[in-house]
């Protein structure tokens, strides 16, 4: 075999390397974000507490059953707490879209409520607002 063989070769196997790290580096990026995604989700910080809880600290099922209710009413402060919150910051919004859309032309206003109408479905998505509205 000849050097230049010899250099195509080992590029070859470097290559084959090189693809299947960064391959391997976009594959756990996007389920880092994933994970990160799910650990900032308010609705599911208290969802498998106690599941997780009663493996991890090996609970007895005396304390489990003590235990379960106190997060189950926790998870409903922070629930209703979340309910507030959003409805205060729908009010902050809707009050600084009003003074803003004052000093905007008519062409602008709607680019401007469209705007804080996409903030505001975000803010509703992340704080689960869809699941807390009563049933109609």
């Amino acid at each position: 075999m000849n050097s230049g063989s010899r250099w195509k070769i080992g590029f070859l196997v470097l290559a084959s390397f090189v693809a299947g790290a960064v391959t391997g580096a976009f594959l756990i990026m996007g389920s880092a974000k994933d994970e990160m995604r799910r650990e900032r989700d308010p609705l599911r910080w208290f969802s498998n507490t106690p599941d997780r809880w009663r493996t991890e600290m090996k609970l007895t099922p005396a304390q489990d059953q003590k235990i379960r209710p106190i997060l189950q009413e926790i998870d409903n402060e922070l629930t209703n707490r979340r309910a507030v919150d959003l409805r205060e910051t729908e009010g902050i919004l809707s009050r600084g879209e009003d003074r803003i859309a004052a000093i905007l032309t008519a062409e602008q206003r709607p680019q401007l409520h469209q705007t804080f109408e996409q903030r505001r479905q975000r803010l509703r998505d992340w704080l689960g607002a869809d699941e807390q509205k009563p049933a109609q």
